[in-house]
């Protein structure tokens, strides 16, 4: 279900919050959406008496880690001066993370 960009979905009770956009009309950054995602599946597992809950939470804080570290990182190379180097750290960060948007580049122009 898609709220087409309202921020509200039709329901047998009336209108309701899109769970897509959380009622903004648009989807938010990537970050985000992982974000949410990581909660849901830390929610759906916590009823559970297996060690998966454990496993579940355990992963989570990994990423969120993982995702801080590389924002850092991201940061830390963007400071002085610009060197290719920091370029590609840049670019694979992002690659990674998805804060801005990659634009490729046309054979002929770059050349």
């Amino acid at each position: 279900m898609t709220c087409y960009g309202t921020g509200e979905l039709g329901s047998e009770s009336g209108p309701e919050r899109c769970p897509d956009c959380g009622g903004a009309g648009y989807l938010p950054s990537p970050g985000i959406l992982i974000e949410w995602r990581s909660r849901d599946i830390e929610r759906a597992y916590e009823t559970q008496a297996s060690g998966a809950r454990d496993d579940i939470h355990w992963l989570a804080a990994e990423l969120r880690k993982a995702r801080s570290a590389l924002l850092s990182i991201y940061a830390l190379s963007a400071e002085g001066d610009d060197t290719e180097l920091k370029q590609a750290i840049r670019f694979e960060a992002n690659r990674v993370l998805g804060t801005f948007p990659i634009e490729t580049v046309a054979q002929e122009d770059a050349e």
